[in-house]
């Protein structure tokens, strides 16, 4: 019975660690030394054990190993994928920690004493248990979602350590919804526009547990793969509408009187009013000012940009100029340059939420230089902006900004007394009445568009009409700008100029030539005929 005995133990020992590597079982010949290096190699070297047998760890069920001999010393390579508890010289335990494989090397005995050595090849293989729960929990926590949702498809696939989101959604605020479920958090439409509506995004944060009551998994991260049909392109047009009137009334009189060597004057109707008394020739003169003045200013611009839902879009069309900044560090100074633009601005970030329905953030400006407000030679601005968030259909408008301004002035100089005589007072004084007004309208409108097909992109770019006049417009007409039907091209020698002249006639008799406004862009976008 003993015996029998003695025979199972050892089976289910070969059969659990498979044959063993033992360096008296693994004699290899020694070929003949080739050079200098490996004859001392051959000399010092007895052998070298390279694989060992392979053994299969699962991360959930350890293995515990009974040795015939006790192990004096235990190796691991890499730590992180297998660790060893040894309960005793001849027990222990292999515990995989992460998927992977490492060498494991035992050694019984010591080697001067006829000591033996063991080495096996471990493979962890992943958690097949954990796996399998995540897939049963998402299938779950997926059929729910697409009963939340029914005008949406989603897809819950884990891999590894991540959760794909795939499908299609119904909207791009349906899709932060869905978004918010997974992680487990309320929507942010302002933060996550971005990664929703573009599809394809990277990493998203930490998907939630399923069911935090049931068993715990590890952290998965979440990628959006999730699309939105429909177009995804959003152009603004912004129409910045502004009109500026003012009008000036001044009347005033300004006389002298010289009698022998004295002189008496009024000035009120410089732009310094003064009385002065001065000794000079004898002479009266007299002048009365009186003027009127209208003036108006007229601003309007129309930008249009486009950019992708969710992403920012930034178009400046003016200028830029230099404001030095005198900078000090540990009582030195220096002067650095930075630039300060000027002109239409506009900024905006759209998100399509419903179909049609789009949330902008805009923020347009409008600004030009005003050459009253310089201070030490840098000119001042006179500005005009907004920002806000409103939500609108494609191709509505929204005045988003309006101004109605008006401002009156009046002054009256006056030399006391005399001044305050009716009728003769106008010469001892000077009147003066000022009035402007100003009104300004933003609009915004945001449209859905998609690129121009190739019959509808244009052929004629500003700008390309413009041509050189020739000899005769410019010596003896006078223009500086040519037919543009015609390029005169005064870089070529007169000679040639003629023979290019007789081709285009010839071209000309050929066929008609086609209008210039059918060049430009056609369609329901950009300018039409």
């Amino acid at each position: 019975m003993g015996g029998r005995f003695g025979l199972i133990l050892v089976a289910s020992f070969l059969m659990c660690w498979g044959r063993p590597s033992l360096a008296q079982d693994l004699p290899k010949p020694v070929a003949a030394p080739r050079s200098a290096s490996e004859a001392v190699t051959s000399e010092l070297v007895e052998w070298i054990v390279e694989q060992g047998v392979p053994m299969d760890v699962d991360p959930e069920r350890s293995k515990i190993v009974r040795t015939r001999r006790p192990v004096t010393r235990i190796s691991i390579a890499d730590p992180k994928i297998l660790e060893v508890v040894q309960f005793s010289p001849t027990e222990f335990e292999l515990i995989g920690l992460s998927t992977g494989q490492t060498s494991l090397t035992l050694w019984f005995g010591e080697a001067d004493k006829g000591g033996q050595l063991l080495r096996y090849q471990v493979r962890v293989s992943p958690n097949r248990a954990t796996e399998d729960r995540k897939k049963i929990e998402y299938a779950e926590l997926e059929r729910r979602i697409n009963e939340l949702f029914p005008n949406s498809m989603v897809r819950l696939i884990p891999v590894s350590d991540k959760l794909i989101v795939k499908g299609q959604a119904r909207d791009a605020e349906e899709a932060a919804q869905i978004l918010a479920v997974i992680r487990g958090q309320g929507p942010d439409q302002g933060k996550t526009a971005n990664a929703l509506t573009g599809g394809g995004s990277l990493n998203q944060g930490r998907a939630a547990e399923p069911f935090p009551d049931g068993s715990k998994l590890p952290p998965s991260s979440l990628i959006n793969l999730l699309q939105v049909p429909g177009e995804m392109q959003v152009m603004l047009k912004v129409r910045v509408a502004e009109l500026s009137r003012s009008a000036l009334r001044k009347m005033g009189a300004e006389f002298q009187l010289f009698e022998g060597d004295f002189t008496f004057s009024s000035l009120l109707g410089l732009a310094d009013p003064a009385v002065s008394a001065v000794l000079t020739t004898k002479d009266v003169t007299f002048a009365l000012h009186a003027i009127s003045t209208n003036s108006y200013g007229k601003v309007l611009a129309e930008p249009n940009l486009v950019t992708l839902s969710g992403h920012p879009a930034y178009f400046i069309a003016g200028g830029e100029f230099a404001v030095p900044v005198v900078v000090g560090v540990e009582g030195a100074s220096a002067i650095s340059t930075s630039f300060r633009g000027f002109g239409t601005q506009l900024t905006f970030v759209p998100t399509e939420l419903d179909k049609d329905r789009i949330r902008l953030q805009v923020a347009p400006s409008f600004s030009q230089i005003n050459q009253q407000n310089t201070v030490d030679g840098i000119p001042g601005l006179d500005s005009r902006a907004v920002a806000t968030t409103v939500e609108l259909r494609e191709g509505q408008w929204l005045a988003i900004a309006g101004l109605l301004q008006d401002e009156q002035r009046g002054s009256k100089s006056r030399v006391p007394f005399l001044g305050d005589i009716p009728v003769v007072g106008a010469v001892f004084s000077q009147r003066e009445v000022q009035r402007d007004e100003s009104e300004l309208l933003i609009l915004v409108s945001p449209e859905l568009v998609h690129p121009l097909e190739a019959e509808e992109a244009p052929r004629l770019l500003p700008g390309m009409e413009v041509t050189e006049p020739n000899n005769l417009a410019f010596y003896v007409v006078g223009e500086i700008e040519g037919d543009p039907a015609c390029d005169h091209r005064s870089t070529y020698w007169p000679g040639y100029q003629g023979e290019l002249r007789s081709a285009r006639r010839e071209a000309k008799l050929e066929r008609c030539y086609q209008h210039r406004e059918n060049y430009y862009l056609q369609g329901h976008h950009g300018f039409s005929e």
